[in-house]
């Protein structure tokens, strides 16, 4: 074999061999072939041509879902607020109730009154016309409103029953038909 080409196969074949490793590592990754092409442009060209560069083409903006908003969340809301005022009402009632039975177990009349402001708001209410009476009946609890129409005279009591909501009147008739227990008896006697 000449001279020559000795030298060509010795300078040739480990020029291939280097290119060929240098191309076979750019394709995994390995060597960064983007950072060079876009440093030097003649490269970035002939890298192109080779099928080692592809351009990066600009990013698509980026594009954030969000949820739809709930369109039952006004609704949620005032049940929410609802079930809030319904709770809140309800508490009022068991306290109410509990100062109710504590109420009637101080006091013997079971009206928190003294049996003898008893008689006198009966005597003080009999004087008075049955539709002022009932206005104020209207405000006060049963048990009181029954401890003091129990001291009144029955033509009174019967002006200010039908004057009444049928209810509270139907509530209060049947009360009145209960009988009153001894120690409240004995209680709300003068």
């Amino acid at each position: 074999m000449p001279k020559g080409m000795k030298v060509a196969l010795a300078v040739i074949v480990p020029l291939v061999i280097i290119v060929g490793a240098v191309y076979g590592l750019a394709k995994v990754g390995v060597v960064p072939v983007s950072k060079l092409a876009q440093k030097n442009k003649a490269l970035g060209t002939a890298l192109k041509a080779v099928g080692l560069y592809h351009p990066l083409k600009p990013a698509a903006p980026k594009v954030t879902l969000t949820a739809a908003a709930d369109p039952l969340a006004e609704e949620k809301k005032a049940l929410e607020a609802q079930k809030a005022a319904l709770a809140k009402e309800r508490a009022d009632f068991e306290a109410q109730r509990a100062a109710q039975k504590r109420g009637d177990s101080a006091s013997p009349s079971g009206s928190g009154l003294d049996p003898k402001n008893v008689a006198r708001l009966a005597a003080v209410y009999e004087q008075m016309p049955p539709e002022a009476v009932t206005r104020i009946f209207a405000k006060l609890p049963a048990n009181q409103v029954l401890a003091i129409v129990r001291r009144m005279d029955e033509k009174q009591v019967g002006q200010i029953l039908m004057l009444l909501p049928p209810e509270r009147a139907a509530q209060m008739t049947q009360a009145l038909s209960q009988p009153v227990p001894p120690e409240r008896a004995a209680a709300s006697t003068p």
